[in-house]
């Protein structure tokens, strides 16, 4: 008589096929959520890249213009219609020989249901006459 203990097993239990799945199924769906986020975090990086260079193209265009930068203006950008750009002083100097402005420019998209992001800031020193 063969005992219980004497005959081989082959292949797993159901026990042992579920949790196999389980932990099979938590691996994909967590490298499929990391996927994702990585792709997000690729888009946000080249539309930063990309808010950069116009940034760099609106200033020169406003700098070589007769008015110079605007202190206080917004526009939007024609390649990106959901981005816009705007100017704001952020500090000004009366006092010293050269009055000079500190002027923000930045470049913002605004999705709409949701709150804007800003991709590039930059700040200008201008010098300006009383």
């Amino acid at each position: 008589m063969k005992s219980f203990r004497s005959r081989q097993r082959y292949g797993f239990t159901l026990v042992e096929v579920v949790i196999g799945l389980s932990l099979m199924a938590t691996v994909i769906v967590s490298s499929l959520l990391a996927f994702s986020k990585h792709q997000k975090q690729i888009r946000l990086a080249q539309a930063k890249i990309a808010a950069v260079q116009i940034a760099d193209d609106l200033l020169n265009r406003m700098s070589a213009s007769r008015t110079g930068i605007p202190a206080a203006a917004s526009g939007s950008i024609p390649d990106h219609p959901n981005w816009f750009w705007r100017t704001r002083v952020t500090a000004e100097t009366l006092r010293s020989p050269i009055p000079m402005q500190i002027i923000n420019l930045q470049i913002i998209e605004g999705k709409t249901g949701s709150k804007p992001t800003l991709l590039s800031s930059t700040s200008v020193v201008k010098a300006f006459e009383q």
